[in-house]
């Protein structure tokens, strides 16, 4: 169930961000497509290994970046958001995400 709801919720990101790249519906399903299945196979591999338990923030960080991505979307409506700062922005909060996991990690092996 959490893999078809986390699925689900890139799937519907997905889609939201091809039509703001492209109008053509064939463009806009291969691309689904390819990606659905690249999504899938790196979920699977991420649950099997307990890649996420290790990384106990970078989930966080990876919906934090869906968030502020969105708020980015919403600007554009209003004013021109330069991709350079979309795109930093959401490398950033993922990095900050993995290097707060790591650390969480290490304090944990030191005090256990």
């Amino acid at each position: 169930l959490y893999l078809e709801v986390l699925d689900a919720s890139f799937s519907f990101d997905g889609v939201i961000g091809a039509f703001a790249l492209t109008q053509n519906l064939f463009l806009i399903a291969i691309g689904l497509g390819i990606g659905a299945f690249y999504v899938r196979s790196m979920t699977l591999m991420l649950v099997e290994r307990k890649t996420l338990a290790q990384f106990r923030y970078l989930e966080h960080g990876a919906f934090y970046s869906v968030l502020v991505l969105s708020i980015i979307m919403f600007a554009q409506s209003l004013t021109h958001v330069p991709e350079v700062i979309t795109g930093l922005l959401g490398a950033c909060l993922i990095g900050l995400s993995l290097l707060a996991s790591i650390r969480h990690e290490r304090r944990a092996e030191g005090n256990g």
